[in-house]
């Protein structure tokens, strides 16, 4: 009871969420952990007596979610973005988790502004909209005037939201090291790497700081674009609590009736977005990674603006490429281009993985594009099937890896459904080809011979350090390797024969070098012109190099 008391502070809390995972069908994942006890004698009667509609597991996790509040569809929202932490089937029904939550008052609004900077909401600016124009589980957003006229967005945070969370994902945490102890087939998943991961991920939303640097180097990204428009970030306006940005004046992505109505070039719009992630991807190496219609605006002149910068995701030169070869072995139809992409990522977990399976798998998904042409090909959905196999596989995605993955599973998705005829594949080709000519280019190619030689130097320099190390563990015993072989005793005399070898060898060197060190002594005895020791320890060397090289012969000789 006091490991429970000192896990999980707010007992009440904890309470409620068991109860709601009860009566949403989950009854038989608390009484595998554990934790029936806690469940009312009156609720389960009445579970017994009721008859409950078979409903799908991953509908009844997001109407769960959806109960259990803020924090809960926060967490749905981040795996709705993550298909390789959860299956494909749960990640699409996450998708529909939308944030119901009721806005705060106006004046917890005016309360937090003026605790965050000194001065009233009236001193600041000209003018403030009581009503939010959205609201979420995090924060809530108002339209304002500043001082000198300009029109911005003020995000607010809710009030004690960060206190509400972190009681949240305290229990989360609890849950996870209960089901993983527990329940096998679900420990694969990592529960409680999840829930650490959408902890980290929480940090950063709640302070709004690190998304206004994000905001403020998408902005520097883009400065000059005839085609993208970032919001300025006023950083007299912005603390952790409150984020102020310009507001643009346009249309969410997904309202393509009033987009029409304004007639902007919807076909436009959506080609200006594409290029744009791109960019964002292959040229800037810093992406928009929660690319919803409703973070996407267009604007006059066929322009397309993002907001919300709070989840981005970061592509390094080896992510590039390697989206680059995922992207060809797609195109291809080449299995062992995927497979060694995947692999190469350094995704391998733990556990072992069925290589010849992962390639039946991915063969089955990429072969019906054999017959299609590349025009054809519906990226989004292969991407998506690849991710659910690595999953399956338990191969570990870098989750930047994921968010490219699943931002271009969304936007192609966005396109499709309101422009069938939309092609990925030859909206993505310019950029692909740029990248491709800079792969091919004698500067991309010194640049990266110079950061191998700079890798290999630095492999050279710390090699001794890393070396005494492993020594003194192997001294210490503290070395632990796991052999599996149907003959030891056919791997001890390889060792054996291998030690010898070594031996050998160590004693070759030791009598040339005496013999080099003998070799300027002016006293004693000399054949043919040579001190008689240095002349000793040189033969004996000439003949145990002949024993060595006659034993290696004779050992390839019997594998023949």
């Amino acid at each position: 009871m006091f490991h429970f008391v000192k896990e999980v502070r707010d007992i009440k809390r904890f309470n409620q969420i068991l109860l709601v995972l009860f009566e949403e069908g989950f009854g038989f994942l608390i009484a595998k952990v554990g934790l029936s006890h806690h469940i009312p004698l009156t609720k389960k009667l009445k579970s017994k007596l009721e008859k409950r509609e078979w409903q799908k597991p991953e509908v009844m996790l997001r109407r769960t979610l959806e109960r259990l509040g803020p924090t809960f569809i926060k967490l749905g929202q981040v795996l709705s973005v993550r298909p390789d932490l959860v299956p494909k089937e749960y990640s699409k029904e996450l998708e529909k988790l939308q944030d119901k939550v009721p806005e705060f008052s106006f004046n917890e609004v005016k309360d937090i502004i003026k605790m965050e900077f000194g001065k009233s909401i009236e001193h600041l600016f000209l003018h403030f909209e009581r009503k939010p124009i959205a609201s979420a589980s995090i924060s809530q957003v108002h339209k304002a005037v500043l001082k000198n006229g300009e029109k911005v967005a003020v995000k607010v945070q809710r009030p004690n939201v960060k206190h509400t969370m972190e009681t949240d994902i305290e229990i989360m945490f609890y849950f996870a090291k209960m089901i993983e102890r527990y329940m096998e087939k679900i420990r694969r998943f990592k529960p409680t790497r999840i829930v650490q991961e959408f902890k980290e991920w929480t940090e950063k939303e709640l302070d709004f700081r690190i998304e206004a640097r994000n905001a403020k180097r998408f902005y520097y990204n883009f400065k000059g674009s005839k085609t993208v428009k970032i919001p300025k970030v006023y950083d007299e306006l912005t603390s952790e609590k409150v984020l102020t940005m310009e507001f643009m004046e346009g249309i969410e992505l997904n309202n393509v009736k009033e987009i029409k109505k304004r007639k902007l070039n919807f076909n436009l719009i959506l080609k200006n977005g594409f290029d744009a992630i791109m960019h964002q991807v292959f040229v800037n190496g810093i992406f928009h990674a929660d690319p919803h219609p409703g973070n996407i605006i267009a604007l006059k002149g066929n322009l397309i603006s993002f907001v919300d910068f709070g989840i981005v995701g970061y592509f390094d030169e080896r992510l590039k490429n390697k989206s680059i070869d995922l992207l060809y072995g797609i195109v291809e139809q080449d299995e062992e281009v995927i497979i060694e992409t995947l692999v190469s990522l350094g995704m391998e977990s733990n556990m072992k993985i069925d290589y010849e399976q992962l390639k039946s798998d991915i063969r089955f998904i990429i072969q019906p594009l054999q017959h299609s042409s590349m025009k054809d090909i519906k990226v989004s959905r292969v991407l998506e099937e690849i991710l659910d196999s690595a999953l399956r596989h338990n191969l570990r995605v870098p989750a930047s890896f994921v968010l490219l993955g699943k931002t271009i599973i969304t936007l192609e998705g966005v396109a499709i459904e309101y422009d069938p005829n939309f092609k990925l594949i030859e909206t993505a080709k310019p950029f692909v080809e740029e990248v491709v000519a800079k792969r091919k280019s004698p500067f991309y190619i010194w640049k990266n011979f110079v950061h191998g030689m700079n890798r290999y130097r630095k492999f050279a320099e710390e090699f001794p350090e890393k070396a005494e190390k492993a020594l003194d563990k192997i001294q210490s015993g503290t070395i632990k390797v796991d052999i599996e072989d149907t003959d030891i005793k056919k791997l001890a005399l390889e060792i054996d024969r291998s030690s010898n070898r070594v031996a050998y060898g160590l004693l070759i060197a030791a009598l040339l070098i005496t013999s080099a060190l003998l070799i300027n002594i002016e006293k004693g005895p000399r054949v043919i012109g040579i001190p008689f020791l240095s002349f000793f320890s040189f033969v004996f060397a000439s003949v145990f190099v002949f024993v060595l090289f006659m034993s290696i012969v004779r050992e390839k000789f019997r594998h023949w």
